[in-house]
């Protein structure tokens, strides 16, 4: 017998050394759940840029212009290549449900520190004619305002083919060069008080 192993059988004996269980092996603590969903919200955002990428190969490239025309051309050829290359997009493909809630929160929590001036002047209502849905073509009648800055330093940056809008009380993916509705998270604006 080796010395450690003598010194060890003699601990054990005179009951200086108790022999312990073997360990469980370590188990990573559980993930935190809004890294969770925002991780695979952008990972859903890079699989559409895939898509986006794909459709841009597939349509004629864009030349220096100053004829508006050709601009709306080559944004109408890209939009309709995406939907044709995405056929069964429906809402929450992007957006997804883990990442929803977040978002909402964001919203709420961002229009709670607001103003109801300044809410409303966010918020156009939609005409009752307009309906919105994905891979729908972003109707040219709504204006393009501007994402409210401190909301939009509180959400996931995106790439420059798409950008976060207020539509109504939506919220809207949409993708820039096609102009193309890419996903909608409903009815998640606040309402105004009246």
């Amino acid at each position: 017998m080796t010395l450690p192993a003598l010194f060890l059988a003699l601990s054990m004996a005179s009951g200086t050394l108790t022999p312990t269980a073997p360990r469980a092996p370590l188990q990573a603590p559980p993930a935190n759940p809004i890294g969770t969903a925002v991780l695979a919200f952008k990972e859903r955002v890079h699989t559409y840029l895939e898509l986006h990428h794909d459709a841009e190969s597939k349509v004629a490239k864009q030349t220096e212009t100053s004829n508006p025309a050709q601009v709306l051309d080559r944004e109408a050829a890209l939009g309709a290549m995406i939907r044709r290359l995405r056929p069964t997009a429906k809402e929450g493909d992007v957006f997804g449900a883990d990442f929803l809630a977040i978002l909402t929160k964001e919203v709420h929590d961002d229009f709670r520190g607001r103003a109801a001036a300044d809410r409303k002047a966010l918020i156009q209502e939609l005409p009752a004619s307009t309906r919105i849905g994905v891979n729908m073509t972003y109707p040219a009648a709504l204006p393009l305002a501007t994402f409210p800055a401190q909301l939009l330093r509180k959400l996931p940056a995106l790439p420059p083919e798409l950008e976060y809008r207020i539509v109504g009380r939506h919220i809207v993916l949409r993708d820039v060069g096609g102009n193309v509705i890419v996903d909608i998270a409903r009815n998640i604006v606040p309402t105004i008080p009246s």
